[in-house]
């Protein structure tokens, strides 16, 4: 359980996270891409693709498989909106690991 000076921090960094324009162009795309069912499939899809690339151990990521898998990502996201929103939501998860590794690094938690 937070204290309530946590929990009014805590708010305070959620409404100014929603006020960016990456988490304003994040839910715009999310919006566009829930509305049209091929859309969203082809999302699915395309996170599928980097779940199962992310498996591979990085010395066989240039394999035949790994290329398979490079090829049919690359075809999915040309699909505008579906590389819209992957960007999207790329950039704002990236600027949420900027606010996680400035508390982070705010906080000397080594030994």
């Amino acid at each position: 359980m937070l204290s309530d000076n946590l929990n009014k921090v805590t708010a305070n960094v959620s409404a100014a996270i929603r006020e960016t324009d990456e988490f304003v162009e994040f839910e715009k795309q999310k919006k566009l891409a829930r509305s049209n069912p091929e859309t969203k499939e082809m999302v699915d899809r395309a996170r599928s693709i980097q779940s199962r690339f992310m498996e591979i151990p990085e010395d066989q990521r240039n394999g035949d498989y790994a290329e398979s898998l490079q090829n049919e990502y690359e075809e999915i996201t040309e699909n505008t909106a579906v590389y819209d929103y992957l960007r999207a939501e790329a950039v704002f998860m990236t600027m949420l690991q900027e606010v996680l590794g400035s508390i982070i690094e705010s906080v000397d938690i080594e030994i």
